[in-house]
């Protein structure tokens, strides 16, 4: 191993810059970066002893990256670079921050930095009045105060010191949205009351107007944004600022058109982690913006602070779904001690590289072709959650879409304030398993169905206010028990919601539920559909998505499907020979990209950290609704694929997937 590395770096040197930019990229313009942090301490010392411009030139010809992002101030508050502003280390060798903006520089490489927003713990220990107050009444020891001093007197000016004096690109501002907590300080308090006009402070979830009082905290948090943007924008207009996982699945809200936020991004937990980027890449697409997201290089076991790396072939296939919806991606890596990169890390960083780099052309700037759109209800999850942002009470609606990506139909994740724009766009619309939605979504998808849309409502509760175009009469009301779905005569075993329903005339039923699993024992119908104007609606009445969480059932999958080819009997893209490959139709530039992802393996399975191994999908037959083809072509290899063109479908054979591959239909 060791030849191997001093190999690696002696040939460093002559490699070319093929792949660095002639010019720096802005973020949303970024495709691939890396991202490096430390979150270093008071006794932190030597900081920079063994950073070299050498080092820095060294990792940036290997990655060949659009941006960099560095550690600056973790969550100690501690910063690494020798800061005049904030919480210096201890001591100082070197000023890493200046050496590596000198090489991203000359490489042409934009410079980010990771820097900590909320959570400052030093800050806290030389100013405890400015924080955040526990229900208890005591301080936070590592959360700020939206109603201190913390903004105005470090986050504000650090962050000018960084853009005017090091002339860095921008900052991801990490500890933000997942960090925000209610508040109990005094000033808060009394604006709570004043603005809302409740006299009285709930506690604990469960209290009168507790959720009142989050979405109070919200209303802070946004407003806390626009703050530090506009102060840091008005000094260094070109500096770019993302608030971690803003306005995302974390935090689904609109985004304010005067937030100041110049990109917008995310990093999955270090565990199953494919399906984690399906589901915040699409809650981010689905807002109609730019954007990345950040696969950690390693697992992670909180309880016992252990980490694994894992393989650059773990990692591509992380990044696969993300790079499918049109996003950037970036990779965690830990700087060491006195701030220098690790070597054992890139070579992983070139292979991750050689993958990324071919399928920028066939990824960046594509457009989504609409299917089936999931309803991300806002007030749905508001109403179901005792937070203030964070992923909670989101099981559900994770568990529907892998059925259906799982199913390879082509999903997106649309928040509330997207669908009211963009509903007409899909032909299908799931209602995923709210206790309520809003008002006026409910009205449009009425509308939507009777002018000709198909809608599927699941769940037994989100059922229930649609009965009269279902064409169901309830019999009994939601209860939680364990029943057995059946399809075609398969069973499988599910503890959830359920309820009884009568369906009346016109409605068709499509599957049920039995109380034993045995086709003789007592069953209930589990799914209906029946055309309502000019349109179809179909109901699952058994709630199905934290159980398809728990055992990816293919009986739960393919009622969905069954569904599916009802309600959209002509999709874009299927696939028959494998049930591992999530697809995504995209175009760009007049032509039609079909993102084929591969799913297999061990990515979901906690019990395995590191996989060098992800068994490779072979003869696939695709479908493709699609005027006759001039070419067929399998990026980012190029190979030209035959076909035959049938009923207006282009029906290819594709040989083999590793990982992640794109029909180019021209």
């Amino acid at each position: 191993m060791k030849k191997n590395i001093l190999f690696l770096f002696i040939i460093i040197p002559i490699l070319s810059l093929s792949g660095q930019n002639k010019s720096k990229l802005s973020r949303t313009d970024s495709f691939w970066g890396l991202h490096f942090d430390k979150h270093i301490s008071l006794s932190d010392s030597l900081i920079g002893a063994k950073l070299t411009e050498g080092m820095v030139d060294t990792l940036l010809k290997l990655g060949r990256l659009d941006f960099i992002q560095v550690d600056c101030k973790g969550y100690p508050g501690v910063s690494s670079y020798p800061t005049k502003v904030g919480q210096p280390a201890a001591s100082f060798e070197k000023d890493p921050l200046a050496l590596i903006r000198k090489v991203t520089e000359k490489h042409h490489v934009s410079l980010f930095v990771h820097f900590t927003g909320i959570n400052d713990v030093n800050y806290l220990r030389l100013h405890p009045g400015q924080a955040r107050v526990q229900p208890d009444g005591k301080p936070d020891p590592a959360r700020t105060s939206f109603w201190g001093d913390y903004s105005d007197k470090l986050l504000i000016p650090q962050l000018k010191e960084i853009a005017l004096k090091y002339k860095v690109d921008g900052a991801w501002i990490d500890g933000e949205a997942w960090a925000v907590q209610p508040d109990y300080q005094p000033a808060a308090l009394a604006e709570f009351k004043k603005t809302t006009g409740i006299d009285s402070i709930p506690k604990k979830p469960g209290d009168l107007y507790y959720k009142q009082f989050l979405e109070f905290y919200r209303q802070a948090f946004i407003r806390y944004i626009k703050h530090y943007a506009r102060e840091i924008h008005q000094a260094a207009p070109g500096f770019q600022l993302c608030s971690n996982w803003a306005f995302s699945g974390m935090m689904p809200e609109p985004i304010p058109e005067d937030i100041g936020l110049n990109f917008y991004s995310g990093d999955n937990e270090a565990d199953n982690s494919v399906n984690q980027a399906n589901w915040h890449a699409r809650t981010l697409a689905g807002q109609g913006i730019p954007f990345d997201l950040m696969a950690w290089s390693f697992t992670y076991d909180y309880g016992n602070d252990m980490r694994n790396p894992k393989t650059s072939l773990q990692l591509c296939q992380e990044l696969a779904p993300v790079i499918s919806l049109g996003g950037g991606v970036q990779i965690y890596f830990n700087q060491t001690t006195d701030i220098s990169f690790n070597r054992k890390d890139f070579r992983i960083i070139k292979e991750v590289a050689d993958f990324i780099i071919p399928r920028r052309e066939f990824c960046k700037g594509i457009t989504i072709t609409p299917q089936i759109a999931l309803l991300f209800s806002v007030a749905g999850w508001k109403q179901s959650v005792d937070v203030v942002y964070q992923s909670a009470k989101t099981e559900k609606m994770r568990g529907i879409l892998k059925t259906l990506l799982d199913g390879q139909h082509a999903v997106e994740v649309i928040m509330t304030h997207q669908m009211l724009k963009r509903l007409k766009e899909f032909p299908v619309v799931v209602v995923p398993e709210w206790q309520i939605i809003e008002p006026e979504i409910e009205t449009a998808l009425r509308e939507y169905v009777k002018d000709g849309g198909k809608l599927l409502i699941v769940g037994a509760t989100a059922t229930t206010r649609f009965d009269d175009l279902l064409g169901v009469k309830q019999v009994k009301g939601v209860e939680l028990k364990r029943t057995y779905l059946n399809l075609d005569d398969r069973f499988t075993e599910i503890d959830t919601e359920t309820r009884t329903i009568q369906p009346l005339a016109g409605t068709t039923q499509l599957s049920h539920v039995f109380s034993l699993d045995n086709p003789d024992s007592h069953s209930e119908v589990s799914a209906t559909i029946r055309d309502c104007g000019k349109g179809k609606i179909a109901g699952i009445y058994v709630s199905l998505g934290e159980p398809y969480l728990d055992s990816s059932s293919p009986v739960i999958r393919d009622l969905f499907s069954k569904i599916m080819t009802q309600l959209l009997p002509n999709p874009i893209v299927t696939v028959e020979g494998t049930h591992k490959v999530n697809i995504v139709p995209t175009t760009k530039n007049g032509k039609t990209l079909i993102q084929l992802i591969n799913t297999s393996g061990d990515h979901s399975n906690g019990g395995v950290k590191g996989i060098d191994e992800i068994p490779s999908l072979y003869d696939l037959k695709v479908s493709v609704l699609t005027k006759k083809p001039t070419s067929v072509l399998l990026q980012p290899e190029g190979k030209t694929l035959t076909y035959k063109y049938v009923d207006g479908r282009a029906v290819i054979r594709i040989p083999k997937i590793l990982i992640h591959n794109i029909l180019e239909i021209n």
